[in-house]
């Protein structure tokens, strides 16, 4: 499961780097790092609900899985602007190696919480 959820975490990384830079080109990096978030997190919930932890998308519990894995994307949210400006402002790193350092302390972040919770009775 945490290979199929890494492979998901490679296309969602891609999806939220090519929005976070682009965005990054007219508004603020951390404006660009949650607007990248967001859009990567629709996308990652999407192919993981499915793909990775073989959840049906039966409307009911779709939305209470979503709501779910929301709050707990929040969290990486959070934790993923305060390493981006961590390493951006404190440590001097350049945005495109600070989204990656960043994206991978927030693959796990994501994965243990989810694991651990929303999708916990599927293990």
């Amino acid at each position: 499961m945490f290979l199929r959820y890494c492979a998901v975490g490679c296309a969602t990384f891609a999806v939220d780097f090519v929005v976070t830079l682009l965005l990054a080109q007219v508004v603020h990096y951390l404006v660009a790092n949650t607007f990248g978030f967001i859009v990567a997190n629709a996308f990652q919930f999407v192919v993981a609900h499915g793909w990775v932890f073989g959840q049906s998308f039966e409307r009911q519990s779709l939305w209470k899985a979503y709501a779910a894995t929301l709050a707990i994307s929040l969290l990486g949210l959070v934790a993923s602007n305060l390493l981006m400006f961590f390493f951006v402002s404190f440590i001097g790193l350049a945005l495109p190696q600070s989204k990656a350092l960043t994206a991978i302390a927030v693959l796990f972040l994501n994965f243990f919480l989810r694991v651990s919770t929303v999708y916990r009775s599927t293990r």
